[in-house]
């Protein structure tokens, strides 16, 4: 059966889609930062909370469905509910209103896609990858530092453009439903399942513009807006078959493979990025619509023929293969296969379900694809547009004045993602060397920002990575001198959750050349204080470097604790001795000494401090290193 699909209908389910993708932006780290907090607060009590803020959104179905509210006030009321929490997060600075807007921000929109998608049938599977793809591409014109966190007219421009495409859409929704002159699509079941779960493995692998630009700075962002347009007309135009679909399939398996198992980013990433979503949507297109109510039937969002409930329980499937995928980097199990696991069986329900047939589209011209296409390919580039350098008045200071700090992913204690505060901190410090912890370059459950990218543009200084917990996820080098950058050491993690590394660099400072590294000690079930056979493999692997030796970063290790002892064993010093006792953690009331600085004996520390802030769980320490006596 050929189905009608007018455009109109696909930018319908794609303004909701795109709306939920950002709202998720700010939810999903505000249960780890606010909810509760990562590492520390079970996160089945955080799952529990994301599940009773998805659960709600049954509400309105089954009102409808009972008939005390009709389709067009139900779809009209979510939709502006969505919307309002959307302009709120805009404004809010953080805190329980954050955690209150996003929350019910996210139960209003996935409400209102359930009963979008019964509505529009035959344009949901065009209309979440145009979802996919406005969320994708607007990303990463914005660099991926998300729209709601920004104060520039970038934030604002976005927010007008969201609210217009939700406006069209709601136009459009309406009229559909209140339409009882034509026959209407049947929203499968299974279609219906999967539409969420399939938001879900695209935003953390193969539709992740971070991602994409971790894979390739350059080629990455436009090789994925390419690759979403493409996906868009596959949804529209592609006759599926399953001969088709399990090709499909197989790509699709392939690439978020390719995105997740590596232990580091390849070329072969950026690949995964060009096909990965053309396959998603191939592997959909087997299970759209294939009947019609009949004129005049009324439509009954909550009945099994007209599939509404089906996306709720698409909507508890995600929010649970969302805490399991990222449960694993706390529980240990490897989490990258449930998401693989996931693209087999979308590809096996797209075979089961395929049938050959296509839609019918009210025709575009092909110069109007040719300039979308080339929109998505250029809108990463405008990033350097989007994000502008602070302003660093660099000053003559004797010695290599060393900054280390645990970003928490870039978010404060009051659950905000403020990268320019945090970039600004930094150059007020004027340090020659940045050393981080807890850098998150792609994580959905973060955000999906690239924060070092973002840093590293907004203090105009070159970026060194190295993988901890997985590609995206671990510490990194800035610095304007003159540097080698050495080969990440992936440090055995001994039971630690997310892993640990050690990231060495030789810059050239004052006429001779230092090495430092940059790491994070995971606290692990070990001997001692829980960090001691990290420290005991980091003491071995910095005695092998050229001295002189800069050792930095969140070292879960307090003074005097048996880990601190085997790393002065092995011939560091205490740089930040001169100011002790220096707690930095938590920032809001510090009271351990956990963050350090440790340097080789010939070097000695002057002017360290910390630096007072809440934009990290953790203080900045500074120190300038200078020739021992």
């Amino acid at each position: 059966m050929e189905t009608n699909v007018r455009m109109t209908r696909v930018l319908a389910v794609a303004a909701v889609v795109w709306v939920l993708v950002d709202v998720v932006r700010v939810w999903a780290p505000s249960l780890i930062t606010l909810v509760g907090q990562a590492a520390s607060t079970p996160p089945e009590l955080m799952g529990a909370y994301a599940l009773g803020c998805v659960g709600v959104a049954v509400v309105p179905l089954l009102l409808v469905r009972r008939g005390v509210v009709s389709v067009p006030t139900a779809v009209l009321a979510l939709v502006l509910l969505a919307a309002v929490c959307r302009g709120v997060l805009q404004a809010t600075d953080g805190g329980l209103p954050q955690v209150a807007a996003s929350s019910l921000g996210v139960a209003a929109a996935v409400a209102a896609l359930c009963l979008v998608a019964a509505v529009l049938a035959e344009a949901v599977v065009p209309g979440l990858l145009g979802g996919i793809t406005a969320a994708a591409v607007s990303h990463a014109f914005l660099g991926t530092y998300g729209a709601i966190w920004r104060e520039d007219v970038w934030a604002v421009v976005w927010l007008v453009v969201q609210l217009a495409a939700l406006a069209v859409g709601l136009r459009t929704t309406l009229r559909a439903a209140r339409d009882r002159q034509s026959p209407r699509a049947v929203l499968p079941n299974a279609l219906g399942m999967v539409v969420l779960p399939a938001l879900l493995l695209a935003g953390v692998t193969v539709g992740n513009p971070a991602r994409a630009l971790v894979a390739g700075e350059l080629l990455g962002p436009p090789l994925l807006g390419l690759a979403a347009v493409a996906a868009v007309l596959c949804a529209l135009h592609v006759r599926t078959g399953r001969v088709l679909t399990a090709i499909a399939g197989a790509v699709l398996t392939g690439a978020v493979a390719l995105v997740l198992l590596p232990a580091q980013t390849s070329t072969w990433s950026l690949l995964a990025h060009l096909t990965g979503l053309p396959a998603l949507a191939v592997v959909l297109t087997g299970l759209r619509p294939r009947r019609a109510l009949p004129p005049g039937r009324e439509l009954r969002p909550g009945s099994s023929a007209v599939g509404s409930l089906a996306v709720f329980g698409g909507a508890v499937a995600w929010v649970v293969l969302l805490f399991v995928y990222y449960a694993g980097y706390d529980l240990g199990y490897r989490a990258d296969l449930v998401l693989v696991v996931l693209a087999v069986l979308l590809g096996l329900l797209g075979v089961l379900g395929a049938r050959p047939g296509r839609e019918r589209v009210r025709p575009l011209r092909a110069p109007v694809w040719a300039g979308a296409a080339a929109l998505a390919v250029l809108a990463p580039f405008g990033a350097a547009a989007t994000l502008q350098p602070v302003p660093w008045t660099a000053e003559e200071h004797e010695g290599l004045r060393i900054l280390a700090y645990n970003v928490r992913m870039g978010y404060g204690m009051d659950g905000t993602f403020d990268a320019r505060g945090v970039a600004e901190l930094i150059a007020a410090e004027d340090p020659d060397v940045v050393l981080l912890s807890e850098v998150d370059r792609a994580w959905l459950l973060n955000g999906g920002q690239d924060q070092l990218t973002i840093l590293s543009r907004l203090l105009d200084l070159p970026a060194h990575f190295g993988p901890a917990a997985d590609p995206v996820w671990g510490d990194a080098i800035l610095t304007d001198l003159p540097a080698r950058w050495g080969e990440p050491v992936p440090l055995p993690s001994f039971g630690a959750v997310t892993g640990a590394q050690a990231l060495p660099a030789h810059v050239a400072f004052g006429g001779q050349e230092w090495t430092v590294v940059s790491t994070h000690i995971q606290p692990h079930p070990g001997p001692g204080d829980g960090s001691l056979a990290q420290a005991e493999v980091l003491a071995d692997l910095v005695g092998e470097q050229p001295a002189p030796v800069v050792l930095g970063g969140d070292l879960n290790l307090e003074p005097g604790d048996p880990s601190w002892e085997v790393l002065l064993a092995a011939g560091l010093t205490d740089a930040l001795a001169d100011a002790r006792p220096l707690p930095t953690s938590p920032a809001d009331a510090p009271d351990i000494q956990i963050d350090h600085v440790l340097v080789s004996p010939e070097m000695t520390g002057s002017d360290a401090h910390a630096v007072p802030s809440e934009l990290s769980d953790h203080l900045a320490v500074v120190v300038t290193l200078l020739p021992a006596d």
